[in-house]
């Protein structure tokens, strides 16, 4: 099976697989639930199952994070055929100005710049004024942090590169 892993809100989705139920007696239904509770009916004929929503069913559609299971379905039985997880992204023509494209790690790493810089000016991890106290995070935690969320941010950048890598060999000689 081949279901997408992430739909936009607002646009035709549409995708199919081959079963052995599929044979024009069974019907096929997706159920997503999360953010919103989505039931997805799909075609089954000829061996094959085609789901198929236009554009204006799915703008509709909550953005978030969602499970989903496929039922077949014939007369009073019904079975779980799978499970799996998706996303469905908000309308990207209905965004309002001020959308924040970065993603997790990029707004975590621009964050932990932020400190650090500020922290460069004012460089005490702990003091109390009128018996409150702060404690904030030591700087070599931070440094740590970085380390990491550039790490996933360069992941992330290369996964958006289009397979373009570098190879290193040693030639003889």
């Amino acid at each position: 099976m081949n279901e997408p892993t992430k739909i936009s809100a607002g646009t035709s989705v549409s995708w199919s697989f081959s079963h052995v139920l599929a044979d024009g007696s069974w019907q096929f239904c997706y159920a997503l639930r999360g953010p919103g509770a989505i039931n997805i009916d799909a075609d089954g004929v000829n061996g094959q199952v085609t789901v198929s929503e236009s554009a204006a069913v799915t703008t509709d559609w909550k953005a978030g994070s969602y499970e989903w299971r496929l039922y077949a379905r014939q007369g009073e039985e019904r079975q779980l055929l799978s499970i799996g997880q998706l996303e469905i992204e908000p309308d990207f023509m209905t965004l309002e100005a001020g959308h924040d494209p970065r993603t997790h790690a990029r707004k975590m790493l621009d964050a932990i710049n932020k400190v650090l810089e500020g922290r460069i000016l004012s460089d005490h991890e702990r003091y109390a004024v009128d018996g409150r106290s702060l404690d904030r995070i030591p700087i070599l935690e931070l440094h740590k942090l970085r380390r990491i969320y550039t790490q996933k941010v360069r992941r992330e950048v290369k996964g958006n590169s289009f397979g373009v890598r570098r190879v290193l060999t040693r030639l003889p000689g």
